[in-house]
């Protein structure tokens, strides 16, 4: 299994880290070393090669840093990627199923409302299949009922608002999230969500994806069988449905646009909103969601109102139903029996190229911790939190945030009075490092109703969705509270909020090997100072420096800057779509803005290091080895079509291509395949 061989590195990593090394592998200047020594001493007789044996560091450094250890690792037939973050996440996963079990054996009487005894009844609830078969679609059947009943539009949209109102469900209009306000993030906003696209635009738009849109469609006539439908009915509204979701997508717009405010960020009153949704009763579904209290409302995708609302008549009605209908099934069928369960599981396996169950254990376990995120992020800290590593990473920090106040100050194309505004937003950046100071409301909020008192998967399951509802909705008409999280400590991951121009550390991603604590400093600043400025640069992307220093969105560049940021944007973008994975063009408008990030976050990192040859070699390295990333062909696909990141190997190989300091370290020629002319590397910050 992945697991054991990678687990067994990880051990020996830590142990040879400890012991002064910087991980499994020498470095790249003591490997070309070594090299150049066996090629001067050996004979000049012919030798067997392999492929692995002729890896040039000057035509795939990837590949050259990774290669041993891409060797170890032999995906299962369950799994669709390796990647450090999820070895180690999967070994987070371990301990805290550990706990699970440890409390699902206890005949401990727990206390109502106790992190262990919400585990434990919800663990009984996710495990009792016999139960969860019994209950089927019972706690959702009477929502259920009101779709299925609508004679008309209006009272299609009615049910839909009254299922959103009360849990959340989103389906095709009736939806919203409440968020900080882009105009002004020290207050909250009521967003109106755009409809489900299910497998997605890019899927559905794109030639070399067409295998997977029927793939997905068969799922969807499978589950219109379960259902209860004919063959032939649950096939013949498979159909409708595909016809209908492209009719959508030609109007929706492309994920590349999700996140720019320039796009997204537009403002409606409520009688704006009923010239906007002619076909429907604003005002009715705005008192039924109960956001009615507000006066403005932000629509992010205004043509795809524009087309839902086109679709909001009465010959559209059957199939209008019946996609909502499919989108409930669709999200509660892994809560539900086991036959919607294996339905859902087997598409998602078929779309990520896996063609093996995890097992239902697996399954449950998984289920359990995301039911309780929170309470298991607690737990998580208690036993895992070192607050010297946390001291450790807050150096690193200062040191990348100093080091890109210089970085700005460099940049020519910048006026004083930008770079003064820039450096200021670095210096007001917020910091969030291990876990909350508070536990979020919600945590405790979340009640668990025992299988013994009535309680089942799916009712908790709704439950949780009206406590996500119920917190929302606290906050409207209230001061923005900075100090919540949106991300749990056992999450091996990072981000940068422009909301609040702040960065977040959990906990689980403060060790090796993103972060040793006994690695030289050159490992750790290629490694955990890489992703430290990537998240900082996030706050200077072609997103986030929209945003001003108080998470305000606020256009602070004058028009010959952001002329000259556009022109430096799309030699990026055009760098990246040059690449090919599987024979398929890398977006380049799709990953901008974490291109943008990588390039910056590797200029902040070099700078840092400066002149020092062997420290870069040693940061170099550990860069390339903690992307190092083994995925299916499917879920290639599904990553190329939907992930704002380049595949992990053009992190690594497109971001050292256009670094200086590259070809500073390492004999790379022009016929390389690792060259690229100075004239043509690109970067926003350099």
């Amino acid at each position: 299994m992945v697991k054991k061989i990678v687990c067994v590195l990880l051990t020996a990593i830590m142990v040879l880290q400890t012991a002064g090394c910087a991980d499994i592998r020498t470095t790249v200047l003591d490997k070309i070393s070594e090299e150049t020594q066996k090629d001067t001493s050996k004979e000049n007789t012919s030798q067997e090669t392999t492929d692995k044996a002729d890896i040039r560091y000057q035509d795939d450094y990837y590949e050259y840093v990774n290669s041993n250890l891409l060797d170890k690792i032999q995906l299962s037939d369950t799994d669709a990627q390796w990647t450090w973050f999820g070895e180690l996440s999967a070994v987070a996963n371990e301990e805290m199923e550990d706990i699970i079990r440890e409390v699902a054996s206890s005949n401990e009487a727990y206390p109502k409302g106790s992190s262990e005894q919400k585990i434990r009844d919800m663990y009984e609830c996710v495990s009792n299949m016999e139960n969860r078969n019994e209950v089927g679609l019972g706690p959702l059947q009477p929502h259920l009922e009101l779709i299925r009943n609508a004679a008309t539009i209006d009272e299609y949209v009615d049910a839909l608002a009254k299922l959103s109102g009360e849990f959340g469900f989103s389906s095709i209009v009736g939806s919203y999230y409440i968020d900080q306000d882009k105009a002004d993030s020290s207050k909250y906003a009521v967003y109106l969500l755009y409809a489900d696209t299910l497998i997605g635009k890019e899927y559905l738009e794109s030639d070399s994806s067409q295998d997977y849109v029927n793939m997905y469609f068969d799922y969807v006539s499978d589950m219109f069988e379960e259902f209860g439908m004919s063959g032939q009915e649950a096939e013949q509204t498979s159909e409708d449905i595909e016809a209908l979701l492209r009719d959508i997508c030609a109007s929706t717009l492309p994920s590349e646009q999700y996140y720019d405010p320039a796009v997204t960020y537009n403002v409606y009153t409520k009688e704006e909103l009923q010239q906007l949704y002619t076909n429907i009763d604003v005002n009715k579904m705005l008192e039924t969601l109960r956001i009615d209290s507000v006066d403005t409302y932000i629509v992010e995708d205004v043509e795809q109102a524009q087309k839902i609302n086109s679709l909001l008549t009465e010959e559209n009605l059957e199939v209008l139903k019946n996609f909502s209908t499919f989108v409930m099934l669709n999200d509660a069928a892994e809560y539900s029996t086991q036959n919607y369960t294996n339905l859902k599981e087997q598409i998602d396996n078929q779309l990520h190229g896996v063609t093996a169950s995890r097992g239902d254990e697996y399954i449950w376990m998984s289920l359990t911790q995301d039911m309780l995120p929170w309470d298991f992020g607690k737990i998580y800290v208690e036993e895992h939190f070192s607050e010297q590593s946390k001291q450790d990473v807050e150096a690193i920090i200062d040191r990348i945030i100093a080091e890109y106040e210089q970085i700005i100050n460099r940049q020519e194309w910048m006026s004083d009075a930008t770079k003064q505004k820039a450096i200021r937003k670095l210096e007001t950046m917020s910091v969030k490092i291990g876990y909350p100071d508070e536990w979020p409301e919600s945590m405790d909020m979340m009640q668990v109703t025992p299988i013994s008192e009535g309680g089942s998967l799916l009712s908790n399951m709704l439950v949780n969705m009206q406590v996500s509802i119920e917190d929302s909705l606290q906050k409207l008409g209230d001061e923005v509270d900075r100090s919540l999280w949106g991300m749990t400590p056992q999450t091996i991951n990072a981000y940068y909020d422009p909301a609040n121009n702040e960065i977040v550390f959990p906990a689980a991603i403060l060790q090796s090997p993103f972060y040793n604590p006994d690695a030289e400093d050159a490992v750790n600043i290629g490694a955990i100072g890489f992703v430290i400025a990537h998240e900082i640069s996030h706050a200077f992307d072609a997103n986030g420096s929209k945003y001003d220093e108080y998470g305000n969105y606020n256009e602070w560049w004058t028009q010959e800057e952001t002329q000259k940021y556009n022109e430096l944007s799309q030699s990026i973008i055009d760098y990246y779509s040059k690449y090919e994975i599987m024979g398929v063009p890398v977006n380049g408008s799709l990953t901008l803005s974490e291109n943008i990030a990588d390039l910056g976050a590797m200029t902040c990192v070099t700078s840092i290091i400066g002149d020092n040859n062997k420290a870069l070699d040693a940061a170099f390295g550990q860069f390339a080895y903690i992307w190092a990333s083994v995925e299916t062909a499917g879920y290639q696909m599904y990553l190329l079509n939907n992930d704002t990141h380049s595949p992990n190997k053009l992190r690594v190989n497109a971001v050292l291509g256009s670094c200086d300091a590259f070809y500073q370290v390492y004999d790379i020629a022009r016929t390389d395949g690792m060259y690229i002319a100075p004239e043509d590397r690109v970067g926003i910050w350099k």
